[in-house]
């Protein structure tokens, strides 16, 4: 008697997998929507500086700012079509759900299946720290989409090496260099070593090619160390070690703050371990390969090897997180990437003795699963939404800046709000331009400080430009200082005040 599935039509599979990584990318896609929407502001810690580049796009065809400039392109047809910040918000919308096919692809290559594509796919999705990106750190989310889809063309040119499949896989690794530098690093750590494996005939050209790339890389770096990995941000890894053990794994862990993002770099030191484990005994145990079923190909190998590895180094408890600047947080905030595609692998790998259709059709219920199980969220611990009071200061600030000069707003958020409505040059500290005046929140002057006292005080002194509060709260919660002024109010101030202005603190 004939099987049902063997009676199953091949087309059917493919048409269920197409169905459901698009549900994912439309139903993500909408949750962000709802989540970003939830403010008529742009949100997060970089909010304004979308709409920024965007009005810069259009208006010049050029950014206002250097940065890695794929992300803005992507988002540039959605700010045509309705206004920078509408535009911001839905780029950054679809452009975070579309992990969601790069995801399946390298997914199921990795795992040998459908099944496990789906899986990492659902967990790319609707993961906390995906949804994170998309509200504070939107080119980087985007980026790690791209790289996703760069290592799975790269592997796909490995498997054959066609004219038009390497043609691919070079458009997409120059495409994760556009995107983001985290995803540059994460195609080099991933795709080398299958390189390296699947040229092992021809290791020297190999070799060569690498030092050749590296040395453009280094000197793309230097010449625009905004925009492309440069020597700077490889001088992170000096302070990715912390003196103690954090065993649960936060993103971030400050006096003021912690975010756990649901424990996602633990989870994925766990999977990853599992994958490494299955992929020795795979290899070492003839029994346990039986069941596990038909090894991917070495280079494919190398490939889960070196992300299971990086699921491993960010879940590692010693990492520092206590910089928001730091590459701790930046690897924590991106754990749901090695993640995601280990526990694919691991799906298929403990389920490798199904038959395919059962597999998949298993895995397809473990995927539904994990989007059914994930919240539609309202907000995410750590998002930075703009207060009403503060967005009306800074509009009250147009017209009383000084034409020319640049304002040194030491918030970076606050700062871009006010590029944004004054169209002013903004710079976070006093070094950064000559002609300066001085845009302070409250914040930073910190209400019954020194510093205030001595803002209300220079109002009242005769041949002194008045510092302007433009805050209906607070005279000082946000008050433009001209550069004399501000000298006069410093020289004012006692030693210790004084050495907290030397510093220069920033956020």
């Amino acid at each position: 008697m004939t099987a049902w599935r063997d009676r199953v039509p091949a087309w059917v599979p493919r048409l269920v997998t197409v169905l459901a990584v698009g549900a994912l990318v439309a139903l993500s896609a909408w949750r962000r929507w709802q989540l970003l929407s939830a403010s008529p502001f742009p949100v997060g810690i970089d909010g304004y500086f979308y709409p920024i580049q965007l009005r810069s796009l259009l208006e010049t065809g050029h950014l206002q700012y250097p940065a890695s400039p794929l992300t803005l392109w992507f988002m540039a047809p959605f700010a045509a079509a309705t206004d920078p910040i509408v535009g911001a918000k839905l780029g950054a919308c679809v452009g975070g759900a579309l992990v969601a096919i790069p995801a399946y692809l390298l997914g199921a290559r990795l795992g040998g299946g459908r099944g496990p594509g789906l899986v990492a796919a659902a967990l790319a999705t609707t993961s906390l720290g995906s949804t994170y990106l998309t509200v504070e750190f939107v080119k980087n989310g985007l980026g790690l989409a791209v790289a996703l889809l760069a290592i799975w063309l790269v592997l796909r040119a490995l498997d054959r090496r066609t004219t038009g499949r390497i043609a691919a896989a070079i458009l997409g690794v120059v495409a994760a260099w556009l995107a983001h530098k985290m995803a540059a690093a994460l195609v080099v750590l991933a795709t080398l070593p299958a390189i390296v494996v699947a040229a092992r005939d021809h290791r020297k050209l190999v070799v060569g090619l690498a030092t050749a790339v590296g040395a453009l890389a280094l000197v793309v770096g230097l010449a625009a160390p905004r925009r492309f990995v440069s020597p700077d941000d490889l001088a992170l890894i000096g302070g990715l070690w912390s003196g103690h053990a954090r065993w649960d794994a936060p993103a971030l862990a400050t006096r003021h703050l912690t975010l756990t993002m649901d424990h996602e770099a633990l989870a994925g030191l766990v999977a990853g371990l599992g994958v490494i484990a299955l992929l020795v005994a795979h290899r070492r145990s003839p029994r346990l390969a039986a069941w596990l079923g038909t090894p991917p190909p070495a280079h494919v190998r190398a490939t889960a090897w070196a992300i299971a590895g990086l699921a491993i180094l960010i879940g590692l408890p010693w990492l520092a997180v206590d910089d928001p600047q730091g590459l701790g947080f930046r690897l924590r905030i991106a754990a749901y990437v090695p993640y995601a595609l280990c526990l694919g692998m691991l799906a298929r790998l403990v389920i490798g003795n199904l038959r395919a259709l059962d597999g998949d059709a298993l895995l397809l219920a473990i995927a539904i699963g994990l989007v059914g199980a994930s919240p539609a969220r309202t907000h995410v611990d750590g998002e930075v939404v703009p207060h009403p009071a503060m967005v009306s200061a800074v509009i009250n600030a147009r017209g009383k800046l000084p034409a020319g000069a640049t304002a040194i707003v030491p918030e970076r958020h606050i700062a871009f709000m006010v590029a944004w409505y004054t169209r002013a040059p903004v710079a976070l500290r006093p070094e950064q331009a000559r002609d300066r005046v001085y845009l302070l929140p409250l914040s930073f002057v910190g209400a019954g400080s020194a510093l205030d006292d001595a803002l209300v005080g220079a109002r009242g002194v005769a041949g002194l430009a008045p510092p302007i509060g433009t805050h209906a709260r607070h005279g000082n919660g946000l008050v433009i200082v001209p550069d004399a002024t501000w000298r006069w109010v410093v020289d004012r101030l006692p030693p210790d005040e004084r050495r907290r202005i030397d510093a220069w603190p920033t956020l």
